[in-house]
């Protein structure tokens, strides 16, 4: 496989959500089960189901620097990742990692940090890694990990990874280092915190009726007094948001793999103002919403507003194939077809998004990878083929 250095490579790594495709309940179900076994997870053992398999989300982005020389980012070193790696890594000439962009501080997003080691041990490949983080991910790693912060903390033979943390804010631009690449963070709302006294900087929710009923937009107050009044005012039961970050890379590439809400104040940096963008990567889990993800007709939502040229979703769970979702983007691209062909997922996921047409979306899986040109072309090795292996 060759890097296209005039284009931007998006290499999925992983597409699933935290426990992984297929799940162990369905490979080792009994005939007395009163539940049968999924489809998607048993299709995952014939070469047709390849497919069906996802690791936890994560993706990497090759690109070059304003010198030429390309550069990888990584977003999302969760609990399988150095098993992606082993697969991903030698088929697309991937080895030093520029970046690591942490999106928030749950396992399917970081608990493959101690697997990095691999890379900066001895400088095998390099001397350390540069890791972007939320300040609340960093206090989480340091507690959690503490060996990954400081290596006193370090006990066996005292073998760890080499990383430089950085601590980045919502909405707030950075540099990769030296690079000329900028990356704006932004906080979206992945679920909420099961506290009784939350942060009182967090900005507030309120909540919904019914999971699949839309949200009203976030109001974001300065501490727990005003959401007290505010909570009375409105007579609304509120929620504090558990907050994890999206990713704007360039102008090219937007990335949100878990999210339940997208804040007010986020979309003026998302939406399309000199043109669209040319990607997007957006949270899907199943066909309904979760308290945590948006479904299927919520993610197409945002689609729709943001807009990018071609939108790839990920973070899916076993209940829907990945050809399923195949035929429900086509169907939403414009496609014809008749509804007696159609399986009960697909009808179901029609149905949930409703009559608009005309908008290019595909579920991302594992090893799919996409090209954004200098002109913003997008093609893909799944859908769309420009470049040859």
């Amino acid at each position: 496989m060759t890097y296209h250095s005039q284009s931007i490579e998006l290499i999925f790594l992983g597409t699933g959500t935290s426990a992984s495709l297929p799940h162990i309940e369905c490979l080792t179900a009994l005939p007395e089960d009163e539940t049968p076994p999924c489809k998607t997870c048993l299709s995952t053992r014939t070469p047709e189901g390849k497919k069906n398999i996802r690791r936890n989300t994560s993706a990497t982005i090759r690109m070059a620097d304003k010198n030429g020389l390309p550069v990888t980012i990584v977003i999302d070193a969760g609990k399988n990742f150095q098993a992606a790696a082993l697969e991903w890594f030698p088929k697309y000439q991937l080895r030093r990692i520029d970046a690591l962009l942490i999106t928030h501080a749950h396992a399917d997003a970081m608990n493959g940090l101690d697997d990095l080691r691999a890379w900066t041990l001895r400088s095998a490949i390099q001397d350390h890694i540069d890791v972007y983080v939320s300040q609340d991910t960093f206090t989480e790693v340091r507690r959690s990990f503490p060996y990954l912060v400081a290596k006193e903390f370090a006990s066996g033979g005292g073998d760890v990874p080499e990383f430089k943390w950085h601590i980045v804010n919502d909405g707030v631009s950075f540099e990769i280092e030296n690079t000329g690449i900028r990356v704006t963070p932004f906080a979206v709302h992945h679920g909420r915190v099961f506290s009784v006294a939350p942060p009182p900087s967090y900005i507030v929710t309120p909540t919904a009726t019914l999971p699949s009923t839309p949200v009203k937009s976030a109001i974001s107050l300065p501490g727990k007094q005003a959401f007290e009044s505010e909570t009375k005012e409105e007579g609304k039961e509120m929620i504090y948001p558990y907050l994890s970050f999206g990713f704007k890379i360039q102008n090219h590439i937007v990335y949100i793999s878990d999210v339940s809400h997208i804040p007010d104040n986020v979309w003026p940096m998302i939406e399309p103002t000199d043109g669209p963008i040319p990607v997007a990567v957006l949270d899907c889990l199943r066909l309904q919403p979760h308290p945590s993800h948006v479904g299927l007709a919520g993610s197409i939502a945002l689609a729709r507003r943001i807009k990018a040229t071609k939108t790839y979703l990920t973070g899916f769970g076993h209940e829907v194939s990945h050809e399923e979702y195949v035929m429900i983007g086509e169907v939403i691209g414009g496609r014809a077809v008749d509804n007696e062909e159609l399986t009960d997922s697909e009808r179901k996921g029609i149905e949930l998004v409703g009559e608009g047409r005309g908008l290019w979306v595909r579920p991302a899986h594992d090893g799919l990878r996409v090209f954004v040109e200098e002109n913003g072309q997008v093609t893909d090795e799944s859908y769309s083929r420009l470049h040859n292996p």
